[in-house]
């Protein structure tokens, strides 16, 4: 069994033959001639990491002196140590889940609590991983079924794997259907937004992607000068949700400011960032910091905050690029692959803005 140190003392870690990690830690016993010892701690598939094996060490180490048995702590930790990652293998094995599912967890939810001990995930915890798929620019939808799927991954455990908790996502609110979001920007509107922003470099390079090509918040952020062709005024977007890609087009206004903007960039660097800092993916957060309170001020002055009818946010910049298509007649299913929208359906609640909504075709049928 080949041991690999890691960069823990006195953590090891071997591979199994499916590619999962058994962590152990050793130490020498003052209570057994200095005797070294090997303690197993758990599997990576268990929830375990090796910082759990290294405190599990420190605490032995310093209660050996009173001559406790390590094999007794080891045993307790592991078998109290069950973490949200360990109840979704669990579930996503059980059920056979599809990869949508499994994928909107690890983009989702591991990232903020997969590690952590499920006894001590919180309602708090919960609305935090909801939350913080709304800051993606991602549907009231979206942060529900995330929602759902966490609920549902615990309850799979506790109706056929004994396991007593009281799930944390009981009482966290669901966000309101936001399919009846209808605001999106006019023309006056766009016009002030792209004032107000035009000396703010990064914020304006936001907006002028969000109106040109109807991406998501996160996939703007992702757009690296490598996915930019000026000569044919195009740029390969990425579809987070469905891992896509496909072709979204710049107007000569945004084509201008790129001429000046990419020359300064690698290949790999990211275009939509704060001068400077165009090595490293920009964290939506800092988007939000800046463009929410301009949207408030400009077009929410007055509006509750739960009225998704009318606020406008940032996905308001997503709804207002497919609108205006479809005010000027593109048809649907050129906007659904604009959109990049999975389903016809998602793109069908603009066809009722489009000019010729077939009256009079029909005025006219049998004359």
């Amino acid at each position: 069994m080949a041991m690999i140190k890691t960069k823990k003392t006195g953590v090891y870690y071997n591979e199994t033959e499916d590619k999962d990690k058994v962590y152990y830690f050793t130490y020498n016993d003052i209570n057994d001639n200095k005797k070294k010892k090997w303690i197993k701690v758990g599997k990576y598939s268990e929830g375990i990491r090796e910082i759990n094996a290294f405190n599990l060490r420190n605490e032995q180490i310093s209660k050996m002196k009173h001559g406790k048995d390590i094999t007794v702590i080891s045993t307790k930790k592991k078998k109290d140590y069950i973490t949200l990652d360990t109840l979704a293998n669990r579930y996503f094995e059980d059920r056979k889940s599809s990869n949508e599912r499994k994928q909107k967890y690890s983009n989702h939810i591991q990232p903020l609590i997969g590690n952590k001990q499920i006894e001590n995930v919180t309602k708090a915890d919960i609305k935090k991983v909801v939350d913080s798929v709304i800051d993606l620019g991602r549907s009231n939808g979206t942060a529900n079924s995330v929602l759902s799927l966490i609920s549902t991954i615990i309850n799979h455990s506790i109706k056929h794997h004994d396991l007593k908790v009281v799930n944390p996502c009981m009482g966290v609110s669901k966000h309101k259907d936001d399919n009846k979001r209808e605001r999106f920007l006019t023309i006056e509107d766009i016009k002030k937004l792209k004032d107000e922003v035009r000396e703010n470099f990064f914020v304006n390079l936001f907006v002028e992607f969000a109106l040109c090509t109807g991406g998501r918040l996160e996939t703007i952020l992702h757009i690296q000068k490598k996915d930019i062709d000026l000569a044919n005024q195009t740029v390969n977007l990425g579809n987070l949700k469905t891992k896509r890609r496909y072709t979204g087009f710049l107007q000569d206004e945004l084509v201008e400011i790129l001429r000046d903007h990419l020359p300064t960039l690698k290949a790999n660097d990211y275009v939509v960032t704060q001068k400077g800092l165009q090595e490293k993916k920009v964290d939506h957060k800092q988007i939000h910091r800046r463009l929410k309170p301009i949207l408030d001020r400009l077009f929410n002055n007055g509006l509750k905050d739960d009225d998704i009818t009318n606020r406008a946010v940032i996905h308001t910049l997503r709804h207002t690029f497919a609108s205006h298509l479809a005010i000027n007649g593109t048809p649907i299913f050129t906007i659904q692959k604009l959109m990049d929208h999975s389903d016809i359906k998602q793109t069908l609640r603009y066809a009722k803005l489009a000019p010729d909504s077939g009256k009079n075709n029909v005025q006219g049928l049998y004359r």
